[in-house]
C-alpha cells in the first residue's frame, strides 16, 4: 500500500508549486506528486517514474519535475541500509512538506521568526561559522585546517576580512561565487539571504577549492569585529546575518586573541545573537603560544568571566587553548606547553570530524525546534485572535499585549504546552507589528487537523524516523574474512608512502597524518585506537614500522575485523 500521509492536503494550495498558476475547479486542476508529497498543476506533473521504495510497485506514478529529475539521474534503492542517510533526509524533507509548511504559510513563520526552508537546506554538508573581533586569526585557522589557500583569502594583522566568505569544497577549479549569484542558486542553502538587501550581498561571497575536509565540511567566515566608532558604519544587519547563520550551523566557533580580550558592544551584540545555540558553541583561545605559562593562566580566568557576563548559562563554555596556524610555535621548546596545545589541538578537530556523523540527528534535532515553534507561534495569534471582541478590537488587542506573558500562561495551560516554547514577548509584539501590522484578521481559523499533525510527529514520526537511522547505522555489519598476509608489494608502497609524507628525521607528526587518517573513511574513536597501538613509545610521532602497523591496522577494521587490545 503506497504511503501518502506526506501528501500535502488540497485545501492548503491555491496555485501550483512550480509555475504559479492559480487552481479552478474545472480547467485548472490539483495533481500530487507521488515522490514529494506537492500540489502540481497538469502540466507540472506530466512525467511518471518508478517509485519501488514509496510502495508503487506495478506502474509508474506522476511525478513533478524536480522529482523526476532526480529518479533518472539518482536510483532510488529499495535497499535502504544501502541508501540510510539519503532516505532520512527524504523522509525528513517530505515531513515538513506536509505537515510544518502548510502551517508555517498560514501563520506567517517565515516573516516572524525563520524563512521557509527549501531542500538545500536539508541536504546541505555541516557548516562551521567562525566570529571574533578583527586579527584573531580566524582566516588563518581555516587555511591551517583545509592545508592551503583558499580563494579569497586575505590575511594581515590588520582588519582584512570585511565580508562574509563561505569556504565550500569542489572538485573542479578555484573559484569564487559573487553573494548575488549565490544566494540564486537553488543547490545551495542561502536563498533566503536574499532578505538582507543589496548592502550584505555586496559583502558576501562563496569561495570554492578542492581540499578533502571541505567535501564533508562548510566553513563561514565572518567579518572582524572593530571596536570604537567603526562599528556603525555596516550597512546591513550584521546582528541579524549573524543570528541567521547561527540557526543552519552545526558548530559555532568563538575565536580569541589571548592579547586582546576586548570584547566591544557590537561583538556582545553579534553573541547574544546566538541565544538558544549554546549547545553549538566552542570557544578558541588562539595565539596563546605568545603568552607565558601565568599569563596564560589569567588571560584564561579573564576570558571566562567576560563571557559568563554575555553568555548567561550555569554550563561552562569549552574553551581550546592554542596556536593554530602552519608556522612553528613561538614556545615550542617548553614541553609542557607543546604538549598542551597538541592534545587541544587534538581535542579541537575531533571535535568538527564528528559533526559529518552527526549532521542527520542535528537536523532532526533542528527540525523538533522548529516544529514547536511553529506549533506555539499558531497557538498564540490563534488564542489572540479569538479572544478579542467585536468592537473595540485595537483595545482590546493592545491589552492583551501589554500582558502578554499572561496570555503566554493560558495558552501553555489549554493546550499543555511548555512555557520553554514561547518566543520573547517584545519579539513576538515587534514581529506582529512588522509583519502584520497588529492585524489579526489577516490569519486564518486554527486548522484543529494540522495541530493534530503536528502532535503525532513529534510523538511518533521523528522518533520513529531516528531510530531506524540510528538502527541501521549502529547495526553491527556481517564479519568479512580476515585480511592476508601483507605481501612484498604492498609493504613496498606502504614505505613509499611514508616518505612521500615527508618525514622529519624519520618521524611523522599527528599533524602531517592528520589527512592520512581521515581518507581511510574510519570514524574518530577508531582512528584514536588505531594511533594508540601504533604509537609504541607515545611520543606522539610514527616511524616507518609505527606507520606501517598503522596502515595495517587500518586495513583489519576495514576488513571487518576488530583491533587488538594491545601489540607485543
Amino acid at each position: 500500500m503506497a504511503d501518502q500521509s506526506f501528501w500535502v492536503k488540497d485545501e492548503f494550495v491555491l496555485a501550483c508549486t512550480a509555475c504559479s498558476r492559480l487552481f479552478t475547479s474545472m480547467s485548472i486542476r490539483r495533481h500530487h506528486c507521488r515522490r514529494c508529497g506537492e500540489v502540481f498543476c497538469a502540466d507540472c506533473t506530466s512525467k511518471s517514474a518508478a517509485l519501488p521504495s514509496l510502495g508503487y510497485l506495478s506502474s509508474k506514478q506522476r511525478v513533478c519535475e524536480a522529482c523526476y529529475t532526480k529518479t533518472v539521474t539518482v536510483s532510488e534503492l529499495v535497499n535502504e541500509e544501502d541508501n540510510i542517510h539519503g532516505e532520512t533526509i527524504e523522509g525528513l524533507k517530505r515531513l515538513y512538506r506536509s505537515t510544518i509548511k502548510p502551517l508555517e504559510i498560514q501563520y506567517r513563520f517565515d516573516k516572524f521568526y525563520s524563512p521557509i526552508l527549501c531542500d538545500a537546506d536539508f541536504d546541505a554538508a555541516p557548516m562551521i561559522l567562525l566570529m571574533g573581533a578583527y586579527s584573531v586569526g580566524k582566516s588563518t585557522f581555516i587555511r591551517h585546517l583545509i592545508r592551503k589557500d583558499y580563494p579569497g583569502i586575505r590575511i594581515g594583522a590588520e582588519p582584512t576580512t570585511d565580508r562574509f566568505t563561505i569556504i565550500s569544497g569542489t572538485h573542479s577549479g578555484d573559484t569564487v561565487i559573487p553573494g548575488n549569484t549565490l544566494v540564486v542558486q537553488a543547490d545551495r542553502p542561502f536563498n533566503s539571504l536574499q532578505k538582507f538587501g543589496a548592502g550584505f550581498l555586496n559583502k558576501l561571497e562563496c569561495s570554492l577549492t578542492d581540499a578533502d575536509i571541505l567535501h564533508n565540511l562548510t566553513f563561514v567566515d565572518s567579518p572582524g569585529i572593530l571596536s570604537g566608532s567603526q562599528e556603525k558604519t555596516r550597512d546591513y544587519d550584521y546582528t541579524g546575518v549573524i543570528e541567521w547563520f547561527a540557526g543552519r550551523c552545526d558548530r559555532i566557533l568563538l575565536l580569541f586573541d589571548a592579547h586582546k580580550l576586548d570584547i566591544s558592544d557590537e561583538l556582545q551584540s553579534a553573541i547574544g545573537a546566538l541565544r538558544g545555540h549554546e549547545p553549538k558553541i566552542r570557544v578558541v583561545l588562539n595565539k596563546a603560544d605568545t603568552v607565558d605559562s601565568q599569563q596564560l593562566m589569567r588571560v584564561h580566568g579573564a576570558l571566562m568571566w567576560s563571557l559568563g557576563k554575555i553568555i548567561r548559562t550555569p554550563e561552562v563554555m569549552r574553551v581550546y587553548v592554542g596556536s593554530f596556524w602552519d608556522k612553528k610555535q613561538m614556545n615550542s621548546n617548553n614541553a609542557d606547553f607543546f604538549n598542551l596545545f597538541k592534545k587541544e589541538e587534538g581535542d579541537l578537530f575531533d571535535d568538527l570530524q564528528e559533526l559529518p556523523s552527526s549532521s542527520i540527528v542535528r537536523k532532526v534535532n533542528e527540525l523538533i525546534k522548529r516544529l514547536r515553534a511553529a506549533k506555539t507561534h499558531a497557538l498564540i495569534i490563534d488564542h489572540l485572535r479569538t479572544k478579542l471582541p467585536y468592537f473595540s478590537q485595537e483595545k482590546a488587542l493592545r491589552l492583551m499585549l501589554n500582558n502578554l506573558e499572561e496570555e503566554y500562561k493560558e495558552v501553555a495551560r489549554v493546550n499543555n504546552v511548555p512555557l520553554g516554547d514561547f518566543p520573547r514577548p517584545a519579539t513576538f509584539k515587534a514581529s506582529l507589528q512588522i509583519h502584520a501590522g497588529n492585524d489579526l484578521s489577516l490569519f486564518p481559523p486554527l486548522n484543529p487537523h494540522l495541530i493534530a499533525d503536528i502532535n503525532v510527529s513529534l510523538a511518533s514520526l521523528l522518533p520513529r524516523l531516528l531510530s531506524k537511522y540510528n538502527n541501521k547505522t549502529t547495526g553491527k555489519k556481517e564479519a568479512k574474512p580476515v585480511a592476508a598476509p601483507i605481501d612484498d608489494d604492498t609493504l613496498a608502497i606502504w614505505k613509499e608512502e611514508f616518505r612521500a609524507l615527508d618525514p622529519d628525521d624519520g618521524l611523522l607528526s599527528g599533524a602531517q597524518l592528520r589527512d592520512f587518517f581521515i581518507k581511510s573513511g574510519l570514524g574518530t574513536p577508531v582512528l584514536k585506537k588505531v594511533w594508540s597501538l601504533a604509537d609504541h613509545d607515545q611520543d606522539g610521532f610514527l616511524n616507518e614500522n609505527d606507520f606501517i602497523t598503522a596502515k595495517r591496522l587500518i586495513k583489519m577494521v576495514l576488513n571487518g575485523e576488530e583491533l587488538p587490545s594491545t601489540i607485543s
